[in-house]
C-alpha cells in the first residue's frame, strides 16, 4: 500500500494554502489491479477547487477492509500532523467501505465521501455474499460517530441490494451531524457512475463544500446537485458560434420533418454537452451542425463541425471520411438516441438528445 498524489501534474499547495487534503481509495477487482485505475474526474475537480488530493493505492493481495481502513486512517493522521486544516477521505466501492472503517474513531477525518460502497461481490458473481453489501454497510454506519458522511447510491448498480439510501437515513438520523445521502441521482447509472465526467459536473462542487463543512442547512443540501446537462450552457454556444435553435428543414418528407425538426440537446457521460442542429434535409441527404461542449480536461475545448449524413436502416448516420461516426434514431418517447464512435473504433459514447423549444 502506498499514498501518492492523485493529480501528479498539479503541484500541491501545501497545508498553509490548500483548503485541506483529500485521500481517495480505489475499488478492488477480482482480476485487475485497481491501483492502475484512473483517478475519477471529481477528485481532479477538487484539486482545481484548491484541495491537495492524494490516492491510497493497494495491490490486490494486500487489500483487506481492516488493513486498508487502518492505512487510510494513518494517511489522514499524517496529513493532519502536517498542518492541513480539513481532511476528507473518499472511496469507491471497496474503497468506500474502507473509508467508513477508517473513521470508526472520531477525529480521524472531517468528512467521508463513499460512492457505491461494496465489498462482497455483485448479484451476478457472488449471490451468496451479495446482500452483505447492505448488512455490513449498516454495521459500519452504526460504528461511525460524529464524522459527517456523504454516501452515494446509483441506479442499476449490480452490487447494491437496494433500499440502502432509506436505511442509511434511518441509521444516521439520530447523529448530531449533517450527513448527505445521494440516492439514485438522475442520469447516473451503474456501479462506476462516480467515475464519470457527469458525476463531476453535477456533484464536485457540493463535495468540496461538504468536506469544508459548508453543507449545514436543508437549503444547502437542496442546492447540492447542479443542473448541468439539463439545458445548454454558455460554453456550448462558444463552439464555433451560437447554436441556431428552431432551425427549419427544407424539402423534407413529412414523416422526417415530424421526427427531426428543430435542435436537439444532451450530454455524454464523460461530461461534455452535445447539440445536433438540423439545417437541411433533401431527400435522404441531411446537413447538420454538430456542437460539442468543452470537457473537464484543459485540452478538451468546445468545438463544432459541419456534418453531412443520410438515412439508413431507420437511423440518421454521419460517416464522412476522417471524421468520427455519429448515429441517431428516434425513440418511442420522442427523444433522439445517439452514439459517437471514434474513427478507429477505439471508443464509443452514447447520449440521449431532447428537442429544444
Amino acid at each position: 500500500m502506498w499514498v501518492e498524489p492523485a493529480v501528479p501534474e498539479q503541484a500541491p499547495l501545501g497545508p498553509e494554502r490548500a483548503a485541506g487534503a483529500i485521500v481517495w481509495a480505489h475499488g478492488l477487482s477480482l482480476h485487475d489491479e485497481d491501483s492502475r485505475a484512473p483517478t475519477p474526474p471529481y477528485i481532479r475537480a477538487l484539486a482545481e477547487q484548491g484541495w491537495d488530493t492524494f490516492r491510497l493505492n493497494r495491490l490486490r493481495q494486500a487489500d483487506s477492509l481492516d488493513g486498508t481502513g487502518a492505512r487510510l486512517a494513518k494517511a489522514a493522521r499524517d496529513l493532519r500532523a502536517q498542518g492541513y486544516a480539513r481532511i476528507g477521505l473518499a472511496g469507491q466501492s471497496f474503497g468506500a467501505f474502507a473509508a467508513l472503517a477508517a473513521v470508526a474513531e472520531d477525529g480521524v477525518a472531517d468528512a467521508v465521501i463513499a460512492t457505491a460502497p461494496a465489498a462482497y461481490g455483485s448479484f451476478t458473481d457472488s449471490f451468496g455474499t451479495w446482500r452483505a453489501n447492505a448488512t455490513e454497510l449498516y454495521r459500519l454506519l452504526r460504528q461511525v460517530g460524529t464524522t459527517p458522511l456523504m454516501t452515494v447510491f446509483f441506479h442499476g448498480d449490480g452490487y447494491d441490494p437496494g433500499g440502502r439510501g432509506d436505511m442509511t437515513r434511518a441509521i444516521r438520523g439520530n447523529r448530531p451531524v449533517r450527513d448527505l445521502i445521494i440516492d439514485q441521482p438522475a442520469d447516473l447509472i451503474g456501479h462506476s457512475a462516480a467515475a464519470s465526467g457527469l458525476f463531476a459536473r453535477r456533484f464536485a462542487g457540493c463535495i468540496g463544500r461538504f468536506v469544508a463543512g459548508l453543507i449545514r442547512t436543508p437549503a444547502d443540501e437542496a442546492d447540492c446537485e447542479t443542473s448541468w446537462g439539463r439545458r445548454p450552457s454558455a460554453d456550448l454556444g462558444s463552439a464555433g458560434g451560437a447554436p441556431r435553435f428552431g432551425s427549419t428543414l427544407a424539402s423534407v418528407k413529412p414523416s422526417v420533418a415530424a421526427g427531426l425538426a428543430g435542435s436537439w440537446y444532451g450530454f455524454y457521460r464523460n461530461g461534455r454537452e452535445v447539440m445536433l442542429n438540423i439545417e437541411q434535409v433533401e431527400g435522404d441527404r441531411v446537413v447538420a451542425s454538430y456542437l460539442l461542449g468543452s470537457g473537464l480536461m484543459a485540452q478538451e475545448r468546445a468545438e463544432s463541425s459541419r456534418r453531412e449524413g443520410s438515412f439508413a436502416g431507420g437511423e440518421l448516420v454521419f460517416d464522412e471520411p476522417a471524421l468520427n461516426q455519429l448515429r441517431f434514431r428516434l425513440r418511442p418517447d420522442g427523444a433522439l438516441a445517439g452514439s459517437w464512435q471514434a474513427r478507429d473504433g477505439s471508443a464509443t459514447l452514447d447520449t440521449v438528445l431532447r428537442r429544444m423549444p
